[in-house]
């Protein structure tokens, strides 16, 4: 492995070198640190041979894995869908991406990590009935209760929710209190991770203790920004919140991509501004195709419905169909008789 490709492989995880150095620590029980990391990208110092086939053990063969017309087996993963700001289709990004993962054949759970419950109204259920009967996640991170309890299949069972409700803004809170409180989420997943094959969390508009124990349980970051002048300014702080998780709790932490949306081609503006996100994260993280403006996601969360559900034709939602596709070709094989999430 030269340098080069040691570089490119650290840009494409998002990661500056001190950050990409405390990933290899994390797994290879290191003490790695920026300068070395430079040494290694700049040929003055050869990379160790640790280093390197711990490197290529990660990285996905050229051309695989594929989606053929019988799904290939997948390893299992958390995916946090997070934005600190409000309003840039990250709900909307989270039921949609769980509705088409869940068509090509994935089991996938969908955790509605917001007090705001948008994913549980969006699916169709009634957050006051859910906080009414104690059967949301609050009740998970702070009642005792399992993932069980409260799961419910949404979209005539097509995939699975743990629905929300403002109870949970309580647990923002409470979690202050708690030992090791970035990791009750990821400590209560431990139960259910092994039956399904995709759990996504839709995580709050802000970067409070919900969404730092989404990031310290998940496997993958997906950031929706939407196409409007200063839509990306919360971003930064984001991704710094995202190398401290994984310098201090969870190292196998990855950015899948910066996901422009409500874009629409024919506004001068939203062209300026996606060609703004594209050349500010080039060579730090990739910038996925866009999702386009379109009155079909409104009107399906407003009839309780993904909006890939509604109309699948439509070429409004061709981009979470192709996101999709390209999430489950990124999960690495697994043995075959693990398909489906059956444990």
């Amino acid at each position: 492995m030269t340098g080069e490709e040691l570089r490119a492989l650290r840009e494409r995880r998002g990661e500056d070198q001190l950050g990409f150095a405390g990933w290899l620590n994390g797994h290879l029980n290191r003490r790695y640190d920026r300068s070395r990391v430079s040494r290694w990208e700049s040929g003055a110092e050869r990379i160790p041979q640790q280093v390197e086939q711990f490197i290529r053990s990660q990285e996905i063969p050229a051309g695989g894995p594929t989606l053929p017309a019988e799904l290939t087996p997948v390893r299992r993963a958390v995916i946090a869908v997070a934005n600190q700001k409000g309003g840039v289709g990250k709900t909307t990004t989270a039921v949609n991406l769980s509705y088409t993962l869940a068509t090509l054949g994935l089991t996938v759970l969908l955790i509605d990590s917001d007090p705001q419950a948008n994913a549980t109204v969006h699916l169709g259920l009634d957050p006051g009935e859910v906080e009414m009967v104690r059967k949301g996640l609050y009740s998970v991170l702070r009642g005792g209760l399992s993932f069980d309890a409260i799961a419910q299949p949404v979209c005539n069972g097509l995939f699975t929710l743990a629905p929300s409700s403002i109870g949970l803004a309580a647990a923002e809170t409470e979690l202050v209190a708690e030992p090791d409180n970035s990791l009750v989420l990821k400590e209560k997943l431990a139960d259910v991770r092994e039956r399904f094959d995709v759990i996504i969390i839709d995580c709050p508009p802000n970067l409070g203790l919900l969404t730092i124990n989404a990031l310290a349980a998940s496997d993958l970051v997906l950031i929706p920004v939407q196409t409007e002048v200063f839509a990306g300014l919360g971003v930064p702080l984001l991704m710094e919140t995202i190398a401290k998780i994984r310098r201090r709790s969870n190292p196998s932490l990855n950015i899948f991509g910066i996901l422009p949306t409500m874009y629409s081609a024919r506004l001068t503006q939203d062209q300026a501004s996606l060609k703004e996100i594209q050349a500010h994260y080039e060579g730090r993280t990739r910038v996925l195709p866009v999702v386009p403006r379109a009155t079909l996601y409104a009107q399906a969360s407003g009839a309780g419905r993904p909006a890939v559900e509604a109309d699948p034709n439509s070429a409004s939602v061709q981009a979470y169909t192709d996101l999709a596709r390209e999430v489950a070709a990124h999960l690495i094989a697994r043995p075959t008789e693990a398909r489906h999430g059956v444990a």
